[in-house]
């Protein structure tokens, strides 16, 4: 019993430990993100160090405030306060991308509020993308609003 609490105990600290600290996005009216609720492979603290010619993988903890009958990518890329659609992401469907809320079972859409699913993706660095720092905003919602949104700094090296 003691040794299963360790593990536990011990599980949940590197769960932690990857997460990622990113910043709600201003004016939204989704939930708030926790620290855990989002994680990136190329952001294992509070800032994203994306390399061109490689991909990145997303998990993020989604708790809709309402339904939503479909969800869309608001991914961009924010340079000097202008916001740059992210190619092939920007505008497209997350339904494909949404999980039960162990992340196992492929659920789609619609969401349901207060219920808890989990969003898994992945995204590749282009090498046209140029060697900048930058803002990420990645949002998922729908015309009416997000059902989740942050932002983090990041930098696209070569």
């Amino acid at each position: 019993m003691r040794s299963f609490m360790y593990m536990t105990v011990l599980m949940a600290l590197i769960a932690c430990s990857m997460a990622t600290t990113v910043k709600n996005c201003p004016k939204t009216k989704a939930r708030l993100l926790e620290n855990g609720d989002v994680t990136i492979s190329s952001c294992p603290k509070t800032k994203c160090n994306l390399k061109r010619n490689t991909e990145a993988t997303i998990e993020m903890k989604i708790i809709p405030n309402r339904d939503f009958k479909e969800l869309n990518s608001d991914i961009q890329g924010i340079l000097l306060d202008v916001p740059l659609p992210f190619p092939g992401y920007y505008g497209t469907s997350a339904c494909p991308h949404i999980f039960d809320a162990e992340g196992k079972n492929q659920v789609g859409c619609p969401l349901k509020a207060g219920e808890t699913y989990i969003y898994k993706n992945s995204f590749k660095i282009l090498p046209i993308y140029p060697t900048v720092s930058l803002t990420i905003h990645w949002g998922l919602g729908d015309k009416e609003g997000d059902a989740v949104c942050f932002q983090i700094p990041a930098k696209i090296k070569s």
